[in-house]
């Protein structure tokens, strides 16, 4: 019979095949100290051969730690959001936890028109109320490109922090890239070649990148 077809095991019926306690199953499951290492080894075992699966999200309740992380990005296919997304992802593994991804379209919907618009901060907080509900420990929101937002809750119980753009609430941090002063080291490099008229091409007026560029390039 395929592992498909087996019933799964459950943790008494390990300890009792392995003649532990039910405690020495749960505490090997939690990579706590206690079992010999030959105990250790016949209960992963045990585990394999009986097709023992732990339910994650049971004992994260248990234990009310989730070991997972909301993420909510304003669109996916926006060229920036990708590898913010991958960057979160990357320390996340490094750090044995998991995201819990909520990709919001509001690109496709509305181009770039959706960034004078807060009609969408309802839906906002109606994923972060679903992320809440899943037990995650905190909501990184990412932004398409860096303005200030008013769509996260002030009085979450959870961390929040925003990527790549700003809020007034002083509890949310924000992580945001450098413009200004990467203008000032591209123009000072410009210049460190001799190159004396350096002109400027600059963005959408409205946008807090193309200010802090300018800044940066007028302070070289």
């Amino acid at each position: 019979m395929s592992l498909m077809g087996k019933k799964m095991a459950t943790i008494k019926e390990i300890a009792k095949a392995c003649n532990v306690s039910v405690a020495t199953v749960s505490n090997i499951l939690n990579h706590k100290p206690g079992a010999s290492e030959s105990t250790r080894k016949m209960v992963l075992e045990k585990m394999q051969e009986m097709n023992y699966t732990p339910n994650i999200v049971a004992r994260n309740l248990k234990m009310k730690n989730s070991r997972s992380i909301g993420v909510i990005v304003e669109d996916m296919t926006i060229f920036s959001i990708p590898d913010i997304v991958d960057g979160i992802t990357e320390h996340c593994e490094e750090k044995n936890y998991q995201i819990l991804l909520i990709n919001l379209r509001l690109f496709k919907k509305y181009n770039d028109k959706y960034y004078h618009r807060d009609d969408y901060f309802g839906t906002v907080r109606d994923e972060i109320n679903k992320l809440i509900a899943k037990q995650v420990e905190g909501i990184i929101y990412v932004t398409a490109h860096e303005r200030v937002l008013r769509c996260i809750p002030e009085d979450l119980s959870i961390p929040a922090v925003m990527a790549y753009g700003y809020t007034d609430n002083p509890k949310i941090p924000s992580v945001v890239v450098d413009d200004e002063d990467g203008a000032h080291q591209i123009v000072e490099y410009l210049i460190r070649q001799g190159h004396q008229k350096i002109g400027v091409i600059g963005g959408k007026t409205d946008s807090i990148h193309a200010q802090d560029r300018l800044i940066g390039y007028q302070r070289a």
